[in-house]
């Protein structure tokens, strides 16, 4: 009598038609957002001088609340996938996943902090204390480059395992995650990476990427690359 033994491959099942949609929405929101953002950038001021300057132009709340939209759309999406059991079947995949998803909540809380830090431009011209925008660049500076390197770990396993993409979707995460990680990461400390901040984009045309190949999926269950 002989045995036979089987391996089975890894599986992952298509996401939520939802998450789908939030990632697209979320995408395009936050790559809709950032051509918004105030370009004020100019050469021998302080930090609190440049957010002045940011804080006072028209557009800063239209284009924080649509950033702050397409953020909030992204961290929903990414909650629901990491709750639901389409990715059960990669472990691996999984638990990056709920990193992503906890950074991109976290970077949501600092966005909406960031839209309503416009309030202390007054007191930045007056030289009194800015409580809301001090705490906002502090977050800025852990939050945002933690959820570009959730992103980018996510683009970049979900890639591996053909269950989140695709290598070539994950390159203007990685692009753009690093970009735009670097720029806010170093925001206390120099504005020589300030050029990098438009990088968010990159993160921005993966979501939407990702939303529209769930979107697409089909419905049955598909073997993954688990390596």
């Amino acid at each position: 009598m002989s045995t036979w033994s089987t391996t089975q491959e890894p599986t992952v099942t298509r996401p939520s038609r939802l998450v789908g949609w939030g990632l697209l929405a979320g995408g395009a929101f936050f790559l809709a957002g950032g051509p918004l953002h105030p370009k004020e950038d100019p050469e021998g001021v302080s930090l609190k001088e440049h957010l002045r300057l940011m804080y006072e132009d028209p557009a800063w709340y239209p284009s924080q609340a649509i950033l702050l939209v397409g953020v909030a759309l992204i961290a929903a999406s990414l909650v629901a996938l990491a709750r639901g059991r389409s990715l059960a079947g990669v472990p691996r995949l999984h638990t990056v996943t709920v990193i992503a998803a906890i950074t991109a909540s976290m970077a949501a809380v600092d966005w909406l902090l960031r839209l309503v830090s416009a309030v202390d431009a007054d007191a930045i011209a007056a030289g009194r204390p800015t409580p809301i925008s001090d705490v906002q660049v502090i977050m800025e500076t852990i939050t945002i480059p933690a959820f570009c390197l959730g992103i980018i770990a996510l683009a970049v396993v979900g890639a591996r395992t053909r269950a989140l993409g695709n290598p070539l979707i994950a390159v203007p995460a990685v692009l753009g995650g690093i970009g735009h990680g670097l720029a806010t990461a170093t925001i206390l400390f120099t504005d020589r990476f300030n050029p990098l901040f438009p990088a968010a984009a990159g993160i921005a045309v993966w979501a939407i990427a990702v939303g529209v190949t769930v979107l697409l999926r089909r419905r049955a269950t598909t073997p993954i690359n688990a390596t």
